[in-house]
């Protein structure tokens, strides 16, 4: 397919073959797990007796297929630890169907704890396997670090990348990877691959951004640069001249800086100029100089970036520090999605081989206003979730009230960004702030909804006209979900404290949390459970289809009963009363007291004259918002709350809410889950966000200098051999 494309190309067929081979030499897979035994062959065998029939070819319950799955557990790790986890607590086969026998399954359960329990710290959403009093409640003696590593460009540090080598421009560069369809923190090392769909992209994307970079015209007989391109390159595209030994070689250390953020070797020199002369020998120069320049582009530690650490770190210790060219992009695409000058300078320079030094930068970037840092908005989406709002369609509400989901995740940054801004008990006042932004700017591209609005003009927006002549198409603007009767002139206003508080009560993170007809209890419960108690739930079982039942003469709280049965409840349990008082607030976030219900009496007596039904009556009921935090690990958190304002106060005041929102960071800002090695790690950080008086920047330098962070376990010998390394060993 790479041939084929490059073949329907400008360049030559010779220079297709060469741009190939050098693409397969460069980029690198993530290494594969080659499993083959007798256990693995037993489970393969009980898989396809037991669960084929419903997970087959022809049929898939639960939307889950199981003949499919790989023998090798770390090609499909997501669903191979879903079958772990449901034969782990009896709930697949089901109790009508076969069971398997006691001994086979405990070897089977052998084998995949085996093979799973070392990857899950790659896995998105398995950070609270771990119980949260071995990581807080005892002190740490172990010196934490990561193992050695490849970590693929995000999506967004893609595009970071495209704006560092194409001089900020990105017009007509396609997106080349997708975000991994997990919910939660997203940007986790070695998830991402680069397939062959990938690769055709990033050949197109790679000939688009060197023909921007070359761009020019010929005039009164010399070669001029157009547009804001690169003057080394736009030197070497005049066919009439043979490019200097000095000339390439300025070109590829040029290219180098943009792309990787160093120098080029004098070998690595050497191969790229050889593949110039060799494209060279058609006789089309310039094009044999972009083809050279593409490689570059397309260089394993280009898409890729190295965690081996130093090659001159103690050879008798098992872990490496990272070199500083390694710090210094990792901490760069920590909070943003490019490398930061400044301490990309410092690394060529030899510094940043001291925590000190390190936390010099990491503290400069964090305190200039200048340095954009989308990485960090991008975690507290990630965290809360709220962005989803646009992907909850939502039919246009009762009286004519203008409803944008995008504005509602607008406002919920600003808030965010406020309380960075002011960066005291950060926490807290996310949970509990009555402040909010409404509607403050309402200028959103929505073809890209998950582009955070760092940098967007705060205009705020003017009152909507309700002159129904003007506006017949709506009553009010989006203010009215947030129960106001006039448009808030000064911003963040205050809400009333007696609906809403912090974030889980935005209507951005009700809306994301909801159905388009309904409130989603069970999931908002569970997210209170996963993201601030730190507790798990078993996701749900193969084959089972949840549905609470469409009884509209009955309210949600009534209809949710459903949950109680025994089967159910030993998950909804975790879920279900840590969910329902934010029945507070509609599935369009906006506050209510009562609850609209099918009046199944009145509707039977609403008839005409002859008896023709009229159509179907609604009565109010008063809510119920009461619910109860339970086995929640800290017995002073644990028991009955009124509402959700009473419930996210008292979760606000917990230590092990803080500290398990110090994991969700750790996670974020690390690319991995945490391991019992990182206790020292999680403490620390902890400790600096206790004694800062709750600053989020104290919490991100704790983690960026940890030992977690900075340090590698030695790469096996394989990886230490991987090609393209740069400056690795």
């Amino acid at each position: 397919m790479i041939n084929h494309f490059l073949s329907r190309n400008v360049q030559s067929r010779r220079n297709s073959a060469v741009l190939v081979a050098l693409l397969a030499w460069h980029f690198l897979a993530i290494p594969q797990y080659v499993i083959a035994d007798d256990a693995a062959n037993l489970t393969s065998q009980l898989i396809k007796s037991h669960c084929v029939k419903c997970h087959g070819p022809e049929k898939q319950e639960g939307d889950v297929r199981l003949d499919d799955l790989p023998v090798d557990v770390s090609r499909d790790l997501p669903r191979w630890t879903r079958v772990f986890d449901q034969l782990r607590d009896g709930i697949m086969p089901p109790e009508k169907e076969p069971q398997i026998e006691r001994t086979r399954l405990n070897t089977i359960l052998e084998w995949l704890s085996e093979r799973t329990s070392h990857q899950t710290m790659r896995l998105p959403n398995h950070g609270n396997l771990i119980p949260h009093h071995l990581l807080f409640g005892r002190p740490a003696s172990v010196r934490g670090s990561t193992p050695a590593r490849l970590w693929r460009l995000s999506p967004d540090g893609y595009n970071g990348f495209v704006r560092d080598v194409h001089r900020g421009r990105s017009d007509g560069i396609v997106q080349p990877f997708s975000v991994i369809p997990e919910r939660g923190l997203k940007n986790f090392a070695e998830l991402y691959m680069i397939d062959e769909p990938s690769t055709e992209i990033l050949l197109r994307n790679a000939q688009m951004i060197v023909e921007g970079q070359s761009a020019h015209e010929f005039k009164d007989g010399k070669i001029r640069s157009k547009n804001d391109t690169v003057g080394e390159f736009v030197a070497l595209m005049d066919p009439a001249i043979e490019p200097t030994r000095k000339q390439l070689e300025t070109a590829v250390q040029t290219q180098f800086r943009m792309a990787i953020g160093r120098k080029a070797e004098a070998d690595e020199v050497d191969r790229f100029i050889s593949l110039y002369e060799k494209c060279a020998t058609d006789g089309d120069r310039p094009a044999a100089v972009k083809t050279m320049l593409q490689a570059v582009l397309l260089r394993a530690d280009a898409m890729y970036r190295y965690e081996w650490g130093a090659v001159d770190s103690d050879s008798r210790s098992q872990h490496r520090m990272l070199s500083p060219l390694e710090i210094a992009r990792a901490v760069s695409l920590a909070v943003s999605d490019r490398r930061e000058s400044g301490i990309m300078t410092a690394a060529t320079k030899g510094e940043l081989t001291t925590k000190d030094q390190v936390a010099a930068h990491v503290q400069r970037i964090l305190d200039d206003p200048k340095i954009p840092k989308p990485g960090l908005l991008r975690f507290f989406r990630e965290y809360f979730e709220y962005h989803r709002a646009p992907d909850v369609f939502k039919d246009k509400p009762a009286n004519r009230i203008k409803h944008v989901p995008h504005v509602l995740v607008s406002d919920t940054d600003r808030l965010i960004l406020h309380l960075l801004a002011v960066d005291k008990d950060v926490l807290r006042e996310l949970l509990t702030t009555p402040l909010s932004f409404v509607n403050y700017n309402t200028k959103v591209d929505k073809t890209k909804p998950d582009r955070p609005l760092v940098g967007v003009p705060f205009d705020v927006v003017p009152p909507p006209d309700k002159n129904p002549k003007n506006k017949p198409e709506y009553v009010a603007g989006v203010d009215a979900v947030y129960g106001f009767t006039e448009w808030p002139k000064e911003q963040p206003v205050q809400l009333p404290a007696e609906q809403r508080l912090g974030i889980l009560m935005q209507p951005s993170w009700l809306v994301a949390w909801s159905t388009n007809f309904d409130n989603d209890t069970v999931r908002r419960g569970r997210w209170v459970r996963e993201r601030l108690l730190g507790g798990t739930v078993p996701d749900l079982p193969i084959g089972v289809v949840a549905q609470v039942p469409d009884e509209k003469h009955r309210t949600f709280r009534d209809r949710l009963q459903v949950t109680r049965e025994a089967k159910c409840w030993k998950c909804h349990q975790q879920m279900d009363d840590l969910g329902l008082p934010f029945e507070n607030f509609d599935h369009y976030g906006r506050y209510r007291t009562t609850e609209t219900v099918l009046d199944l009496e009145a509707t039977e007596k609403n008839v005409d004259a002859k008896g023709k039904p009229l159509g179907p009556m609604m009565r109010e009921v008063a809510l119920d918002t009461t619910g109860l935090i339970a086995h929640s690990g800290d017995d002073r958190l644990d028991g009955t709350v009124s509402d959700p304002r009473e419930m996210v106060r008292r979760l606000a005041s917990s230590d092990r809410v803080r500290q398990v929102f110090i994991r969700h960071a750790f996670r974020y800002f690390l690319g991995r889950n945490e391991t019992l090695a990182d206790a020292q790690t999680l403490q620390d950080a902890d400790r600096a966000y206790v004694e800062s008086g709750g600053s989020f920047k104290a919490l991100v330098v704790s983690l960026l200098t940890s030992d977690s962070f900075l340090l590698r376990s030695r790469p096996t010998q394989a990886n230490a051999q991987l090609p393209g390394s740069g400056d690795q060993p």
